[in-house]
């Protein structure tokens, strides 16, 4: 049996190489995160709002712009980064939790109707747009 045997800073050294990677990543889906909730739907205008709301598989439309004021990163303790509706950029509203998940009772958003949830933060996990754009921000730091 052959056992690996690791540099003694490995750890530092692999943490030095990636963060520049991670920051770029978090980054890059801050800025798609903001031009995406940043846009009218293509659905219904409802009276009252300024946007027309977004049809089933959309992202969010804008309407009162306090989902897309909250977002942003920050970088954890143990070097990983988040991206999202964070409060430490401001306050953020039921809205982005209940867009994500209206499946409980108590949720302030009410989607019993055949029109279904926004999720916005998964949906974005999974574009192959997000992708290919971050795939494009990591080449360039080589």
């Amino acid at each position: 049996m052959t056992t690996l045997k690791l540099h003694p800073d490995a750890r530092e050294r692999l943490r030095r190489h990636l963060q520049p990677a991670l920051e770029v990543m978090a980054q890059e889906t801050l800025i798609f995160l903001r031009e995406k909730l940043n846009q009218p739907g293509s659905g219904v205008h409802h009276p009252g709002l300024p946007n027309p709301s977004s049809n089933p598989g959309e992202y969010p439309a804008r309407q009162s712009g306090a989902l897309l004021a909250c977002l942003g990163t920050a970088q954890l303790t143990d070097g990983f980064w988040v991206v999202g509706a964070l409060n430490s950029v401001a306050s953020v509203p039921v809205e982005a939790w209940a867009l994500e998940f209206p499946e409980p009772p108590t949720s302030p958003v009410n989607r019993a109707t055949p029109y279904g949830a926004r999720p916005w933060l998964s949906k974005a996990h999974g574009d192959p747009e997000l992708h290919a754009r971050i795939r494009a921000a990591l080449n360039t730091l080589q």
